[in-house]
């Protein structure tokens, strides 16, 4: 088998969350992607941060019951974000995650997100390079 890279099984299309995303714009756009988690980047699309659900049940939690302001995604993003070049290998992410929380990583290249990567599409590639191995 040929080495497959991060690049070859990430999604190019993520939500573009900035620091001035309001919560709840923020929360939309995770559920309209699927997605957990997201980057946060600036205006050239660098990484800035990163900002999961788990961040956003406590200011939802307090927002909602407290009825207090907008919250934006740069009150609550995590830095510095794990992410991970677009020409690393699979396997060598796979390894990285074994060791790290994240299931979602920013996809970098040259500086700027160009996707994202998931556990689970990690999972699927590791699954068939697996069985072309038993076959």
């Amino acid at each position: 088998m040929s080495k497959l890279y991060v690049r070859d099984i990430m999604s190019p299309d993520f939500p573009a969350l900035t620091a001035d995303t309001e919560l709840t714009d923020a929360i939309t756009l995770l559920q309209k992607h699927h997605l957990i988690g997201a980057p946060v980047v600036d205006t050239q699309r660098h990484l800035v941060g990163f900002v999961s659900e788990q961040q956003m049940l406590k200011p939802l939690l307090n927002s909602s019951y407290f009825c207090d302001g907008k919250v934006q995604v740069g009150d609550l993003l995590a830095t510095p974000a794990l992410s991970v070049e677009a020409a690393t290998t699979v396997v060598d992410l796979a390894q990285r995650m074994q060791q790290n929380n994240p299931k979602v990583y920013p996809v970098i290249n040259e500086g700027k997100v160009i996707g994202i990567v998931t556990r689970s599409q990690v999972v699927a590639a590791l699954k068939e390079s697996y069985l072309s191995c038993a076959g």
